[in-house]
């Protein structure tokens, strides 16, 4: 009896239809009757299947006779056969292992990894339309641009779900290009943008391995606000920044905060012994946050970032 005869039988004495065995394989009607009518045969893995529904082996569903169990020893070749299968089936069981945890696992840990070494940005986007005006500010990560949180008055959510977005610019890009489908006008600001209105320098002949003093000067009287606290980033190859790891954790600044006066520029001399030693040969850029008040919507108060690039020789 070929096998689709068998197949056939089987379904008929466990009073299933075509349909109800197939849902039971995860394969279409229209392939369980071709099964039976011999045009194609079930691979491997629906064969175990069927086996395991019919409550039979799987050479009891293949051989000639499913009733006949043969208790004669098997020649070498379906010993070879056998083991063949059987090793298939382990290195099978490993590489499904291998794509279910292995690979998920590593993606995972190196997502982590790569934000966990990024330094976190934000972006806002400030929209007229209607006679109204609506923001978001999202908090993303420089090197993926993974958001981490997202800011606004629900407008934008409401109507776009922006949420459902990936990734920090590309929700940017669909509420711009939303507001000017509709007639209306947006204006976007980044944190790489306060250094249009803020140069900081290394002043010439400050640099060492160990410290440098910067020169803080802006291009209008932005009532910008500056402290002490600083980190070090090292450029990798791939175009990223790392922060450098901190190697005491008991490293302090002072408290104060500074302002600089209108037409004059501000020095501050910062010292990364505490923090990372001597530094290597390679490039770095030194980082400090600023805080500046705005009447934008969504947040009185803006924090940014600027930096200055250096190189230890």
């Amino acid at each position: 009896m070929e096998i689709g005869e068998k197949i056939a039988t089987l379904r008929k004495q466990h009073h299933l239809s075509q349909e109800e065995l197939g849902e039971l394989v995860g394969v279409a009607r229209q392939t369980i009757s071709k099964w039976e009518l011999g045009e194609t045969s079930p691979d491997i893995k629906e064969a175990k299947t069927l086996a395991q529904i019919f409550h039979v082996t799987l050479d009891e569903l293949v051989d000639n006779d499913i009733k006949k169990i043969t208790k004669e020893r098997k020649p070498n070749t379906e010993k070879l056969a056998t083991l063949i299968l059987l090793i298939s089936k382990i290195f099978l069981g490993i590489a499904i292992f291998i794509l279910i945890i292995i690979v998920p696992l590593k993606l995972y840990l190196k997502y982590r990894f790569k934000n966990s070494q990024s330094r976190e940005l934000e972006t806002s986007i400030y929209c007229k339309l209607y006679g109204e005006e609506h923001g978001v500010t999202i908090n993303y990560y420089e090197n993926s641009d993974l958001p981490i949180s997202v800011s606004s008055d629900g407008y934008f959510e409401d109507i776009l779900h922006i949420s459902q977005y990936d990734y920090a610019h590309q929700m940017m890009n669909v509420i711009n290009d939303y507001v000017k489908k509709n007639g209306g006008s947006c204006e976007r600001i980044e944190e790489h943008e306060l250094n249009n209105m803020v140069e900081m320098q290394i002043k010439d002949g400050t640099l060492t391995k160990t410290s440098a003093t910067v020169v803080i000067s802006e291009a209008d009287d932005y009532n910008i606000i500056y402290g002490e606290t600083f980190w070090i980033e090292k450029y990798n190859q791939d175009n990223t920044w790392t922060v450098l790891e901190n190697i005491n954790d008991n490293c302090a600044f002072n408290l104060p905060a500074y302002h600089i006066d209108s037409g004059k520029t501000l020095e501050l001399k910062q010292d990364w012994t505490c923090m990372y030693g001597e530094l290597p040969k390679g490039s770095y850029r030194l980082v400090k946050d600023a805080n500046f008040e705005s009447d934008r919507p969504i947040t009185e108060t803006k924090h940014f970032y600027i930096w200055t690039e250096f190189i230890i020789e």
